[in-house]
């Protein structure tokens, strides 16, 4: 089992779900990118991804989910970070990937 960490996101609108990672490296250059179909995969298998503060030194586990928004009607599986995640290791604020 691996530990990977998310250092970047790409999202897609309208509720910005993450369609990919950057994973290990920097923001600016990601050692490897993964799809959200890949990393859902790899935390079905038994791997686990996580997000680091650099402000606290915390990191939050990611999880698979589903989004479940009204507006337009949404069912997309996505992944999030967990909920005690500080701001600046929530998937939603990491910087985009190249």
């Amino acid at each position: 089992m691996s530990t990977y960490r998310i250092v970047c996101v790409k999202t897609e609108h309208p509720h910005r779900h993450i369609i990919s990672v950057g994973v290990g490296g920097t923001a600016a250059a990601p050692s490897q990118t993964m799809t959200t179909k890949q990393v859902r995969d790899k935390i079905d298998g038994g791997d686990t991804f996580e997000t680091y503060s650099p402000s606290t030194g915390k990191t939050a586990k990611v999880k698979k989910d589903t989004c479940k928004k009204d507006s337009p009607p949404c069912t997309v599986e996505t992944i999030r970070s967990e909920s005690d995640a500080v701001t600046d290791n929530n998937l939603d604020n990491l910087a985009t990937c190249p």
